[in-house]
């Protein structure tokens, strides 16, 4: 039996994933977090340091290679500052368990070469969110929002796999790379990639495929949603990269799509008056950025995956921010936050300042990026188009931080000393990435 080293992450995260099931019988459960953060590190270390090429359909190139690595590591954070939040604490064996295996999927969706590759990575991502959004002690809303994202989850998965039909009907092929495939050379394989952007377009809260997207968010437990917003999506992205990079022909569509979520994006965000249904909408905005960089050619596939990578970061510093507050509040206790965690309330501020693209954070180089691509591959209206965008979304992200919020009852919200740990470093990971991004895209 011949080994290739492209499935060493795979194998360690998935062998991971079932010890952590059988914890829960075996009583030591309450271990399986920092098992799972560990099996996730050591993941990322096997795709950094291991020699990966070509093989078995899973290529690990250098977008595929850094979203891995973030994949990965941003996998081991959640479930770490996860460990010390209460919501986890039934059955967390399971728990850690359907996060490795949704990483097991987000490493294939982000390295796969085949069609079918890309399917299973699909499924094995979104399946257990099921579960996770709806985990046991969340409210009614969580039930809801489990309900609606196993329907759009579905919808996509049927998507997807109709593509794939039509594109093995068209050239017989199930590769993704060129020149050993020609997805959209005829009627039939272009109809298919288009259902199959279509599909990631569900997982990405795209426009016009962004429905309950808003919906999700705000009846989601926040610890869920750093994984399902910082990591599941980037997976997604990961996918969208390699089909795009493999069919220019999709760029014109992908522009289009990206205008449209640019555009209702910013429009719900400002309407939303709600915390996480905002960040919801701004979800589709910022789904529109990514897809802008798509559009711009070469170029551009270097900037969505560096955007991909700024999104997930500046997501997962959110949602840890605000996991420590109350699932129902609608916008943020400053006051509260600022003296009971301080650290933590300044990574939220930090966070949202980035989505919105204020210099010189991360995300605003990130946008930058973006635009010069864009300019580059003579897309200027979309440059222009992200600029106001990114402009206007300053109107309800200094909204969310400014607009004044109390606590009936301060002492529902959540306080660990660990977790201002986890706000310090991510602040540190923020200050680091203002300095490297730069430098990289002057690289």
């Amino acid at each position: 039996m011949v080994y290739s080293p492209t499935l060493l992450p795979l194998l360690i995260v998935a062998g991971a994933a079932v010890v952590a099931f059988l914890g829960d019988a075996l009583r030591i459960g309450k271990i399986m977090p920092w098992w799972g953060g560990l099996a996730a590190i050591a993941a990322a270390i096997s795709i950094g340091v291991e020699k990966l090429t070509l093989g078995d359909f899973l290529y690990w190139d250098s977008s595929a290679t850094l979203l891995g690595v973030y994949l990965s590591l941003a996998t081991a954070a959640g479930l770490t500052f996860v460990a010390f939040h209460p919501l986890p604490r039934k059955l967390p064996g399971s728990f850690t368990g359907l996060i490795l295996t949704a990483l097991t999927g987000g490493l294939i969706l982000v390295s796969g070469q085949s069609l079918l590759f890309l399917f299973v990575g699909l499924e094995l991502q979104v399946m257990p969110f099921f579960a996770l959004l709806a985990w046991p002690g969340s409210g009614r809303g969580a039930l809801e929002a489990a309900f609606k994202y196993a329907l759009l989850a579905a919808l996509a998965s049927a998507q997807f796999a109709i593509g794939i039909a039509l594109i093995y009907l068209g050239d017989g092929s199930l590769a993704v790379i060129p020149p050993f495939s020609g997805m959209a050379d005829n009627v039939y394989g272009l109809v298919g990639v288009l259902a199959l952007l279509a599909a990631l377009s569900f997982e990405i809260a795209a426009a016009p495929f962004h429905a309950w997207v808003a919906d999700i968010y705000q009846g989601a437990p926040a610890p869920m949603l750093i994984f399902l917003s910082g990591v599941g999506k980037v997976a997604v992205m990961g996918a969208l990269i390699t089909l795009v990079g493999a069919t220019p022909r999709l760029q014109i569509p992908v522009a289009i799509i990206a205008a449209a979520s640019i555009l209702i994006g910013n429009l719900l965000a400002y309407r939303a008056g709600h915390l996480r249904r905002m960040l919801g909408y701004s979800a589709i905005a910022h789904a529109g950025y990514f897809l802008a960089a798509l559009a711009a050619g070469p170029l551009g596939i270097i900037a969505a995956s560096l955007y991909a990578l700024v999104y997930g970061i500046m997501n997962v510093g959110t949602f840890m921010g605000l996991a420590s507050l109350p699932e129902s509040s609608v916008a943020i206790p400053w006051a509260a936050l600022r003296e009971r965690q301080p650290v933590l309330a300044g990574l939220l501020g930090v966070t949202l300042l980035s989505l919105a693209g204020m210099p010189p954070s991360i995300g605003f180089f990130a946008k930058l990026f973006v635009i010069i691509a864009d300019i580059h591959g003579q897309l200027l209206w979309l440059a222009l188009l992200i600029a106001l965008g990114s402009a206007f979304s300053f109107v309800y992200y200094l909204s969310a931080l400014w607009k004044p919020a109390t606590l009936s009852n301060p002492d529902r919200l959540l306080c660990r000393r660990s977790w201002e740990s986890f706000a310090a470093l991510g602040i540190l990971i923020l200050v680091l990435g203002w300095v490297l991004v730069p430098y990289g895209m002057g690289g």
